[in-house]
């Protein structure tokens, strides 16, 4: 018998953790500092490293042309 239909090693469910017998609470959102227009970000820090490094990499790449070799 395949192991995945053994029903000796078959998982358990377990029960919910919380029940949802109160009406949810709503979470506040968490306030996030608002970057004046030509203020550097972390983004956007991020995002020129990235481009950096796409760019570096592109020219370190060399090209073969099969039809030379």
């Amino acid at each position: 018998m395949p192991v995945n239909l053994d029903p000796a090693k078959k998982r358990k469910r377990q029960p919910p953790l919380e029940t949802h017998s109160s009406p949810p609470e709503k979470e506040t959102p968490v306030p996030r500092h608002v970057a004046q227009f030509g203020e550097e970000t972390e983004e956007d820090r991020v995002k020129e490293l990235a481009d950096a490094e796409q760019k570096n990499l592109w020219e370190a790449t060399e090209v073969i042309d099969m039809d030379k070799v």
